[in-house]
């Protein structure tokens, strides 16, 4: 079943940002219009998660990884 609007993700899904809510979804619809397969664009969403913080434990680690990254670029 796609999902129409940000507000019929998953719970766990909604506690993040809205980028990222509409990235999940995006993955979510796009797999489940290929395969018809709820498991598998569940796990393909889910996948989006996984790698945006793989090494991060929270969305601020992550603001501030970006941060530091693009001030480093900055600096030359």
């Amino acid at each position: 079943m796609p999902y129409n609007t940000v507000n019929q993700l998953p719970e766990y899904i909604r506690k993040y940002t809205n980028v990222i809510q509409r990235q999940w979804m995006h993955v979510f619809n796009t797999v489940y219009e290929k395969t018809h397969s709820d498991k598998r664009a569940m796990m393909a969403a889910n996948s989006i998660l996984k790698k945006r913080f793989k090494k991060k434990e929270s969305h601020t680690d992550y603001f501030n990884y970006l941060t530091d990254k693009f001030l480093k670029n900055l600096k030359g």
